[in-house]
């Protein structure tokens, strides 16, 4: 008796799952053996069952990315008030030497061994150098005031700072005689002194980085389909961080006398920088990949 292939599919599933009698399983072989569409139907159950999407994964994905979203967002934020806040605060502290006026520094005494000086309250830090002369083992004394615009010029504190030099040099001056003259406070002249010149490695570290976020911005223009273009997109803004960050925090002055603290300062507004810059191409990049 034939049997139709409705009832042999209906018994598939048993035959599949091991769960049919011989009988049954002896009419469905010898089925099996003349119909090729019940034999396809067979090797479909046999095959592992797709796995029903997983409401619950996908809810966690989509919080995730909206969770990620608000930490850029706050990210961003937080760069934007940093920056102009830290830039600020550089400037606000960064030294700048004060001229000779009258009665800035005065020679209290130079007895028994000891050289006593003092200064008033203009200044907000007082620097010393002394000098040797290698010819004649004559020694200079060589001192600068600074002041920031924390320190307000124009009130004169009472007290006077003091400053004292257990050996008492040869002569004494004020200014590090770098675009402003120097003032012999004790001594005698010899050979017009010396001169402090300021550090010029901020213009160089300037002139690289742009020459660096030149070549950089080519290349990643040249193979932004390439594999290599988001490290030469990162490398592009880190070089391109360096100068924005020196006009920050130095504007357009290269010249430093204190160039391990300026450097800092800059290192970490370029550092900023990068991570505002990066934030904001992953976040435009995001947008646009939304839109098409």
């Amino acid at each position: 008796m034939k049997i139709p292939c409705g009832v042999i599919r209906d018994l598939l599933p048993l035959y599949v799952e091991d769960l049919a009698s011989e009988e049954t399983k002896q009419l469905l072989d010898e089925h099996l053996a003349d119909c090729p569409d019940c034999r396809e139907k067979l090797e479909e159950l046999k095959q592992p069952a797709t796995p029903e999407p997983d409401a619950s994964e996908a809810l966690r994905g989509v919080k995730k990315a909206i969770r990620r979203r608000r930490w850029q967002t706050a990210l961003l934020a937080a760069l934007l008030v940093f920056l102009p806040l830290f830039s600020l605060l550089a400037r606000s502290i960064d030294k700048y030497a004060l001229p000779w006026e009258k009665d800035l520094v005065r020679v209290e005494s130079a007895e028994d061994g000891v050289l006593t000086l003092s200064y008033d309250g203009r200044v907000s830090a007082m620097e010393s150098e002394l000098c040797t002369d290698p010819d004649t083992g004559k020694t200079t004394l060589l001192l600068q005031g600074w002041s920031s615009r924390w320190n307000d010029r124009q009130t004169l504190t009472p007290e006077r700072g003091i400053l004292t030099f257990s050996d008492i040099p040869d002569c004494v001056f004020y200014g590090y005689g770098f675009r402003s003259p120097q003032k012999l406070l004790f001594g005698r002249s010899m050979n017009g002194g010396a001169i402090i010149l300021p550090r010029l490695a901020l213009g160089f570290y300037l002139l690289l980085s742009l020459a660096a976020a030149a070549v950089l911005g080519l290349l990643w223009l040249i193979l932004r389909k390439k594999k290599a273009a988001p490290v030469l997109r990162a490398l592009f803004f880190a070089a391109l961080s360096y100068p924005i960050g020196h006009l920050l925090v130095k504007g357009t002055q290269t010249l430093s006398f204190f160039l391990p603290r300026d450097l800092a300062f800059i290192l970490v507004a370029a550092a900023a920088i990068w991570g505002l810059m990066t934030l904001l191409w992953t976040i435009l990049w995001r947008k646009w990949r939304e839109k098409t």
